[in-house]
This record gives C-alpha cells, sequence and structure tokens, in this order.
C-alpha cells in the first residue's frame, strides 16, 4: 500500500470517527435534552469546529454529515437539514482554515495549546468563527423571515458557540496532543497562482461590508439591500477560505507529552469551566422570563456566561502570559538548550551560541536567572575543562605515539629472528621477552665474538618504563662492545660496572648473567652479577639450579672485581636463562609463582623443544596470574649445546 493509499484511508476513519460522533452527541440531544427546540445549542457545539480543527476538511465534513444524519432523524424538513448540512460545514472549516493562514511567523505548528500565543491565536478563532456563523445563521433566517439579522437569537447562537468552543474544545486539542492523535497536515502551496495578498484584501473588503450591513439591519427593516450586501460579505468570505497555505508547517520536536504552560492553560481552562457552570445554573434559578420569551429567557443565561468568562479569561491570559514569559518559557528553554548541549558534541566546542543564548535570562533576578547564570558559568568551565582535556589527549597520544616507536626501537635491537644462525649445527638458541609497559629494562642477547665462541646474556635494570630502557640500551651496548674486544666475561662486566657507575646520579643497577661458550670444545664460561641463577640441565638428567657464588650488581659500587666460573657441555645439554618477572608473578592472592614452580614445568617439559619449554613457561605464568596485571617484565633465555 503506497504512502496516498494510506493517507485516503486514514482520512476516512477520521471522517468516519467524527461523522459517528456528532450523530450521536446530537441525536441524544435532540431527544432528551433539546436547550432550544429550533436551535442547536449546548456543549456539542464545541465538537464541529474542534474536529475540524484537528482533521481539516475530513473533521470538517464527517461533522456535517453526523448532524444531517442525526436531523433526518429527529424529523426535520430537508430545507432545514440541508442548510445546516453546509452550516455545520463551514463551521467545522473555518478553524482549520484560519488556524495555518492567520500567523506572522514564517512557520505555523499543527493545533496545540503549548503556549499563551497559541492559546490567543485559538480564542481568536473560536471568536471569529462563533461571529461568522452566528451572522451566517442570521442572515439566512432574516432571509426567510424567521428572525431579523442583529438579534438577541443571533447573539445567543454566538455566544453559545464561543463559551463551549473555549470551554470544551481547549480541552480537546491538549488531550489529542497528549495522546498523541495525529492530526491533518495541510498540503502546502510553495508558488501560489493567486497572491496571498488579494485573499487578504477580499477578508477586509467582507469584514467592512458585513459590519456596515449589521450597522444598517440594525436601524431599518430587512430589504434587498441588506439581502444583498449580505450576499455578497459571505461570498467574498467563503471566498476567502480557498486561500492557499503556503507557510511550512513545523513538526512537534519536543519529547515532553504535555508542557508546563499546557497544564496550567489546563487548570485555567477547568476553572472557567466550573466558573460557567455555576453562573449557569445560578441565572437560571434568578432570571425569570414570561411565557414564549425562551430566546430572551436563554440570551440572559448566556450573557452572563459570557460576561463571567471574559473577565476571567481576560485576566487569566495575562497571568498565563506573566507566568510564561517569566517562568515557563525561560525554564522551558534552558531545558531544550541542555539538551542539544549535551546531546551534541559540536556544542561543547562551540558553546558561545548557547552562552548567548543563556545571557536573556540571566539577567533576571529570580531564580531562573540564577539557573541560566550556573549554567553559562558550568558551560564556561566545561569548555575549559574540555580545552585542556584535549591538550591532556594529544600530549599523551603524542607521548603514546614516541613510546611506540621506542619499544619497537627496542624490539629492533634485540635477536628477533630465530634459528639466529642457521649454518650453525652446533647449538640451537631460542628467547622472548615481554615487557610490563611500553617499553622494558629487561633484555637478552646472543651474539658470535668469533667463529667459535658465543656470548649468551641476560640482564634486569632496576625500575621501568623509559629511564630503565634507556639505561637497558646502555648497559646492553656496553656489555656487546666489551665481549667483542676479545675479553673474558669476569672482564666485561668489571669494565662495564666502572662505566655504568660513572655518572649515575639516579642510583640505578642492573642484575645481569653472561656466558660464554667455546663452541668447539663446550667450554662454558659464565659470571653472575646479582641476577638469578640459571637452570642446568645435562642430556639425560632433569633441570636443576646451576651453582654459582652470585657478584655484585652492575652499576652499584665502583671497583667492583667480578669472578667467572667454568663448566663444560656436552651434546644435549641445555642452559635456561631468565628474569625475576617470572619467578616473582604474584597472583590475586600476592603468592609469587616461585622457583620450584618453574623448576618443574621446565622438568615436565624437559624433552620438548626450546620454544615450546619457554612458550608453556609463559603460558603457565599467565594461568598463574589469571588475567592481572604484569607488575614487571619477563624475558627468558635457552641455549642447547649440540656438538
Amino acid at each position: 500500500m503506497n504512502d496516498s493509499t494510506s493517507s485516503i484511508k486514514s482520512n476516512v476513519v477520521r471522517l468516519f470517527i467524527c461523522s459517528a460522533v456528532i450523530f450521536i452527541i446530537e441525536f441524544v440531544s435532540n431527544i432528551f435534552i433539546p436547550v432550544i427546540p429550533v436551535l442547536e445549542l449546548g456543549p456539542g457545539s464545541a465538537l464541529p469546529p474542534t474536529l475540524g480543527l484537528m482533521f481539516g476538511p475530513w473533521g470538517a465534513v464527517g461533522a456535517a454529515l453526523g448532524d444531517l444524519t442525526s436531523n433526518i432523524l429527529a424529523g426535520y424538513p430537508p430545507e432545514i437539514y440541508i442548510i445546516t448540512f453546509f452550516i455545520q460545514f463551514f463551521y467545522g472549516y473555518i478553524p482549520y482554515k484560519l488556524w495555518y493562514t492567520l500567523d506572522i511567523g514564517e512557520k505555523i505548528s499543527s493545533p496545540r495549546l503549548d503556549t499563551v500565543k497559541n492559546l490567543i491565536k485559538f480564542v481568536v478563532i473560536m471568536f471569529i468563527n462563533a461571529i461568522v456563523m452566528a451572522g451566517l445563521l442570521g442572515f439566512l433566517m432574516d432571509a426567510t423571515g424567521l428572525y431579523d439579522l442583529v438579534s438577541l437569537t443571533t447573539l445567543i447562537y454566538a455566544v453559545n458557540n464561543f463559551d463551549f468552543s473555549i470551554m470544551l474544545g481547549s480541552l480537546i486539542v491538549i488531550g489529542a496532543n497528549l495522546y498523541g492523535i495525529r492530526m491533518y497536515k495541510p498540503k502546502i502551496v510553495k508558488k501560489p497562482s493567486v497572491s496571498p495578498k488579494i485573499f487578504n484584501l477580499i477578508a477586509i473588503i467582507a469584514i467592512i461590508i458585513a459590519v456596515a450591513n449589521a450597522v444598517y439591519s440594525t436601524f431599518s427593516e430587512p430589504d434587498i439591500w441588506a439581502f444583498t450586501a449580505g450576499a455578497i460579505s459571505y461570498s467574498l468570505i467563503f471566498l476567502y477560505f480557498l486561500k492557499p497555505i503556503t507557510k511550512e508547517v513545523k513538526e512537534k520536536t519536543s519529547k515532553i507529552k504535555i508542557s508546563l504552560t499546557e497544564k496550567l492553560i489546563v487548570i485555567f481552562i477547568i476553572t472557567g469551566a466550573i466558573i460557567a457552570i455555576v453562573t449557569g445554573i445560578r441565572s437560571i434559578l434568578t432570571i425569570t422570563g414570561g411565557e414564549g420569551a425562551e430566546i430572551q429567557f436563554w440570551e440572559s443565561v448566556y450573557l452572563n456566561i459570557t460576561i463571567i468568562l471574559t473577565i476571567f479569561y481576560v485576566s487569566s491570559i495575562g497571568f498565563l502570559w506573566y507566568i510564561e514569559k517569566n517562568i515557563t518559557t525561560p525554564i522551558e528553554s534552558i531545558s531544550d538548550i541542555v539538551k542539544n548541549y549535551v546531546g551534541d558534541s559540536e556544542d561543547i566546542s562551540n558553546s558561545s551560541d548557547i552562552i548567548a543564548k543563556c545571557e536573556q535570562y540571566v539577567t533576571q533576578e529570580s531564580e531562573v536567572g540564577i539557573l541560566a547564570n550556573s549554567f553559562q558559568k558550568m558551560i564556561r568551565d566545561l569548555e575549559i575543562y574540555v580545552k585542556n582535556l584535549k591538550q591532556v589527549t594529544t600530549e599523551k597520544e603524542r607521548i603514546n605515539t614516541e613510546l611506540n616507536v621506542a619499544r619497537k626501537i627496542q624490539e629492533d635491537m634485540l635477536p628477533r629472528k630465530f634459528p639466529p644462525f642457521p649454518e650453525r649445527n652446533e647449538f640451537d638458541i631460542y628467547a622472548l621477552a615481554m615487557p610490563a609497559k611500553e617499553v622494558g629494562g629487561d633484555f637478552y642477547d646472543f651474539f658470535l665474538i668469533d667463529d667459535n665462541h658465543l656470548a649468551m646474556v641476560i640482564a634486569d635494570v632496576s625500575g621501568k618504563g623509559v629511564p630503565a630502557a634507556l639505561f637497558m640500551v646502555i648497559t646492553k651496548t656496553l656489555i656487546k662492545n666489551q665481549a667483542q674486544l676479545g675479553k673474558s666475561a669476569a672482564e666485561v662486566f668489571t669494565t662495564v660496572n666502572n662505566q655504568l657507575y660513572e655518572g649515575n646520579d639516579e642510583n640505578m643497577f642492573v642484575t645481569a648473567f653472561m656466558g660464554i661458550l667455546e663452541i668447539g670444545t663446550g667450554i662454558f664460561t659464565y659470571v653472575n652479577a646479582g641476577h638469578n641463577p640459571p637452570l642446568l640441565k645435562y642430556a639425560n638428567q632433569d633441570y636443576d639450579w646451576l651453582k654459582a657464588k652470585p657478584g655484585f650488581v652492575l652499576a652499584g659500587m665502583e671497583n667492583m672485581e667480578y669472578h667467572q666460573n667454568e663448566i663444560t657441555l656436552k651434546t644435549g645439554d641445555k642452559i635456561c636463562l631468565y628474569t625475576d618477572g617470572v619467578t616473582e608473578a604474584t597472583n590475586n592472592n600476592d603468592e609469587l609463582f616461585g622457583e620450584s614452580r618453574l623448576l618443574e614445568i621446565m622438568n615436565n617439559k624437559k624433552d620438548s623443544s626450546l620454544t615450546e619449554q619457554l612458550s608453556q613457561v609463559k603460558k603457565e605464568v599467565d594461568i598463574f596470574m589469571s588475567g592481572g596485571e604484569q607488575f614487571d617484565d619477563i624475558t627468558l633465555l635457552i641455549m642447547e649445546y649440540r656438538k
């Protein structure tokens, strides 16, 4: 089903509902409570203009059809119910047309009494509608000789329509908006063939002729001139209602079902209705009329009601205007500003417009002014905070970028290619390193000093992060440089210790283990500078600790002498070096991973490849920490002699 078919179907449903409602109310009124036998007066007169206002031509036609059916069943003659059919149609159509054509703004909204301006517009439209329709009925009755155009009957018909349209019609419109009843949206004519100003001129001419005719009819008997003037004025009025709707209809954007102003209007309307009822009852009980003076009696009743309501409406609208200007509109405006400011990230960086919007309320010496001033201050403070946050975020991103570069540089400094020496079958070596932060202080290294000597180093710099990483780079470079000069392991550590100690104002230090393998003989000389003891596995045995008296840490004290030890490796022997990030890994219960677990894991995997052994250690450490934070760098290195 396309949009056009769906729209027609929904409009037909509106027509049917409006017709049924009017029929039921009019039928019941005609039978049980005929206020005046000839004229259809009473609360039901509020429905046609209200239904027409909400549902446009479909509501007006529906109201007219319902009234027509009721009048036929009531036994009225054809000339009556045919005339009243057209009267009822225009009675419902005029408010709809005026709502969308009487507006000085660029946009118009669908019927909603959410502002005092819209309430006044609603009252003015219902007043115009009541006068026009009462005058039309009076003109027709004058032409048929039933009663004069300017008469008490015309007046009572006008005040009846106006009073009930205001008292009941406004509540119906507010209720329809509250429950989300969809209003009829008129078609907009972008480029009308006839200028709207022509129709405005027609309306002015019609009003002038109608007023002149009313004055003329007051002081003279009905004649051809009065009839002609009435016919011309109403022809022009009906011609005005052909005026095209050219202004855009603003859609309802607020999520609030009923605004604070609407709630006050509801209270105001209900209070007015109560006053009208009390006044009407009092008038009925106190006003007396002679026999055959029903029209005069009801004119007096309605006149009393209208006078009281007019006084109440004028004063209440003035009060509502004051409340709206000083309380409801500022609160709703500030609420919208806050909602838009919170929901739109662009407003955070471009908040000058928001501050300017609040400025008009800041000057008020009231709670609203205090609220607007507080919101302004919040925006300014938040703007400063966001600006500072952006600076901090930018700086943090820059630092993170630099740290990532530093990490890449550090990783590139460590041997990453495995096997590192594919042409050498005398040994196999494998290592892995996982810094706790972007960069770390642990490092490993292995390199050939010459064709017959392989150097292995593992070290742990005190501290973490960038300072440890810088000290690590220096230490690694110094150790490798000294080793490549052909010095023994002990001589390398002795020299490097003094070099690191010099200018070490931050009192950093390094624990390190270095071994040099003579490839041809399997002789392995090593020196320990305060580092964890390695694991040694002879070919057909389990892993065990490589016993050696550790020396003092590097950079801790000047002129330290380091002593090396020596063992001879045979085919299948393995040496595993590690840092304390393995053995001191901590779980959620503050338990350490420990050396015994490391030894057990290595022995369980002693016959596996070097890669599998170190990977299993890393896996077990991760399981032990149960996803907890890694507090220290983890580094492992393993070598197998195969000569």
